[in-house]
């Protein structure tokens, strides 16, 4: 595969005082859901679980990461088309600074590297062919329906989250040795309506099902399961749907995983050196 053509691929992924956050008080309250496949049957729990507390917990989640003054984890990654997975690690320092670095493995292993200052995010893509790099600058606040882990950060991600999907907590359980409770997200009707405006009547009847009209990349759904203890995800899920699902349904969706990014080893609120958020030409 061609650096560019795999650049555009993998792009696409890509101080409050709290005193008390009732959503990730305890992980004794987790069931007993296996949530640590990839797989589409293990992915997460199909009974809906407290559903009206998905908002606040996803508030108070992203309370949470703003509280941090750094967070820092091993990443591990998979697509399922093109097939690709990989490893890396991720930093992230306030609201503006963020690192990502990826080894991938596909059909060819390549290097992925992304660094935000706050107002570019560069990017640099490695095959055993050739190199591209890319720099992109842009103005707050980010409109993105891709969700670029490295544009928007954990904070961003959440934030669109909260604006463009309707939101169910889906269960709770054990991701890689962690405690995890899992909350759903399908595009919300204004979102859409903002994406397809020519079917708004179809989108605000729950009737619209045409989900192949939106833009190669856009996540229908999306999984999160969130650290219970400390709120940071330890995965997120892109999920795609087939036409002829209709929206007011999508609780029951059936859904097809796209992408899985997974954090491992999280370190929060160490000192991070000002140089990893700076890039050169070597990694």
């Amino acid at each position: 595969m061609a650096a560019g053509v795999l650049l555009a691929v993998l792009t696409a992924l890509c101080a409050f005082d709290l005193s008390s956050l009732p959503y990730f008080a305890s992980s004794a309250q987790a069931q007993n859901v296996d949530v640590a496949s990839n797989d589409d049957s293990a992915a997460v729990a199909a009974e809906e679980v407290v559903s009206g507390e998905a908002v606040p917990l996803v508030a108070d989640a992203l309370r949470r990461i703003l509280s941090y003054s750094s967070i820092e984890a091993r990443m591990e990654y998979a697509t399922k088309t093109p097939v690709t997975n990989g490893a890396g690690r991720y930093w992230e320092q306030g609201p503006l600074l963020r690192r990502m670095e990826l080894k991938l493995r596909g059909v060819e292993d390549s290097l992925l590297l992304q660094v935000n200052d706050g107002k570019t995010l560069w990017t640099r893509c490695e095959t055993p062919r050739e190199t591209v790099t890319d720099s992109i600058r842009y103005q707050l606040p980010l409109r993105s329906p891709q969700l670029y882990l490295g544009k928007l950060g954990l904070a961003g991600l959440l934030t669109r989250l909260q604006e463009d999907y309707d939101l169910a907590v889906v269960g709770s359980g054990n991701l890689a040795g962690e405690q995890v409770i899992v909350v759903k997200g399908a595009l919300n009707k204004d979102a859409l309506t903002r994406m397809l405006p020519k079917r708004e009547e179809e989108i605000r009847s729950g009737e619209f099902s045409t989900w192949s009209e939106l833009r190669t990349g856009v996540p229908v759904s999306m999984l999160i399961a969130f650290g219970a203890t400390d709120a940071v995800p330890r995965r997120i899920q892109y999920r795609a749907v087939r036409d002829g699902a209709t929206l007011r349904d999508w609780r029951q969706w059936e859904t097809q995983e796209t992408l899985t990014i997974d954090l491992r080893e999280v370190l929060l609120n160490r000192p991070i050196a000002p140089t990893v958020f700076t890039h050169s030409e070597g990694w």
